[in-house]
């Protein structure tokens, strides 16, 4: 009887971790080392007990009459007992979906419930069958390129510092803002709108309204957009100034740096783009914002420190941008790419993504939301959805799916503002102070579509 019993014990353990497989677990952008890899057991990511606790900052005891482990840091607690799926933090009961478990020998813990617990995230990669945890006020730089659609916006972040690059079209402030705080942000230390066009500066009126702003940083060029006055009117409404950065100077942002490569006057608002570069230890992060080869060509004849692990393509992909030389000057590892799904320019270009053949390349557009970490030495990525494509050198680049056309514009409601020069279809789009008019005022008044809206 006895020995019936357990064998039925043995066999229910081999069949709770029967669909178990290894992962990678990273902390931070570093490769966590543990005595037992992580595993996957019941559709969970189960961690080592007492090496993701410490890789937490928690001091961890065991309990081994008992089977418990409980874990302290600062003023949070955990508590965790093998076989249990009942857990608390700082006293309060929390029912977990897989417990605790002994797998080879080895207390195993679920990773998304313990990081949390302790104020960390957790991305899950099923693509490369990794996990990776970001605590809180972490130390390397993490860099999130959102998925806003045909527009830009990047949250960087170390040792508890945060800047903000871009804040998409009007209609994406919101999704801005709660993503800004899903992430913890409570204070950002800088604001950079890299150029006035709608799709960088839209929502960063809703920005600056949400949080303590420290800096805010804009070019020296300006434009006659209801939008561009939104952000003006959200600066002096929070009592901020703005600052012009100039070429050379850096930005302390945690233990990272923040140079700025670009920032110079143009007829073509997308080339006054300022052009930033973060450097972590040895690994660095060119964003462009809209800039296009006329930029590039002087940054390439100033000689100017253009080389990073990452690459933000400027002007979301266009063939306007992104040359052959300057790509071989920045020699990236991989290229993050902003644009939205079948939007009406065709970004990115075939062109443009030929040039990048042999780079990983990552789009908002199929990846959505992309994160990328380092520990100083290299660069890791991950995204929402699958993982970034590789273009092999003399492959054609694949013909973009050719969006609907539009119908024309029938004689109906449109949406202008006082001093715009375009006209809307949607009046989110058109911004704040936006009226109603007819198309037929619209075109007598000489206003042209909106691209993002009614082009």
């Amino acid at each position: 009887m006895m020995k019936k019993k357990l064998f039925c014990a043995l066999f229910a353990l081999l069949v709770s971790v029967s669909g178990a497989f290894a992962v990678d677990l990273y902390v931070d952008g570093s490769a966590l080392q543990t005595d037992a890899p992580p595993v996957i057991a019941s559709g969970r990511t189960l961690v080592p007990l007492r090496a993701i606790f410490e890789a937490l900052d928690a001091q961890v005891q065991w309990d081994p009459a008992t089977q418990t482990a409980n874990a302290q840091k600062g003023s949070q607690s955990v508590q965790v007992t093998v076989g249990q799926t009942t857990a608390y933090v700082n006293g309060q009961a929390h029912t977990l979906d897989v417990p605790a478990q002994l797998v080879q020998n080895r207390t195993m813990v679920p990773a998304r419930f313990v990081s949390e617990a302790f104020d960390a995230r957790v991305l899950w990669d099923a693509t490369a069958r990794a996990v990776y945890v970001l605590t809180e006020g972490h130390g390397p730089l993490v860099v999130e390129y959102l998925d806003v659609g045909q527009a830009d916006s990047i949250l960087l972040s170390s040792g508890g510092e945060y800047m903000l690059i871009d804040a998409g079209n009007n209609e994406d402030g919101g999704a801005v803002v709660a993503y800004l705080e899903q992430a913890g942000v409570d204070t950002l230390k800088y604001v950079v709108g890299t150029h006035a066009h709608e799709d960088h500066i839209g929502g960063m009126d809703d920005v600056l309204d949400a949080f303590p702003v420290q800096n805010v940083l804009l070019p020296n060029a300006t434009t006659n957009t209801q939008t561009y006055r939104d952000v003006l009117d959200a600066i002096e409404r929070n009592n901020r100034t703005i600052t012009v950065p100039q070429v050379g100077e850096s930005y302390p942002l945690g233990n990272a740096q923040v140079s700025v490569l670009a920032a110079q006057p143009s007829d073509e608002l997308n080339n006054t783009s300022i052009v930033l570069k973060a450097t972590y230890q040895n690994t660095g992060f060119l964003f462009m914002g809209d800039a296009e080869t006329e930029v590039e060509n002087v940054l390439l004849s100033t000689g100017a420190a253009v080389r990073s692990n990452v690459l933000k393509v400027g002007h979301h992909g266009a063939d306007t941008s992104t040359s052959s030389a300057f790509l071989a000057a920045v020699a990236p590892e991989a290229a993050v790419i902003s644009c939205g799904a079948g939007n009406s320019y065709g970004h990115p270009s075939p062109q443009t993504l030929a040039r990048l053949a042999g780079t990983p390349v990552w789009r908002t557009d199929l990846n959505g939301t992309i994160v990328a970490m380092t520990d100083g030495q290299t660069c890791r990525l991950t995204a929402t959805q699958g993982g970034a494509v590789t273009t092999q050198p003399g492959t054609p680049p694949a013909q973009p799916e050719i969006p609907p056309v539009q119908p024309e514009p029938q004689p109906g409601t449109v949406y202008v503002t006082p001093t715009g020069k375009r006209y809307h279809l949607d009046p989110d789009c058109a911004g704040k102070n936006a009226q109603p008019a007819t198309l037929e005022q619209a075109l007598a008044s000489g206003l042209t579509p909106c691209r993002t809206c009614a082009d």
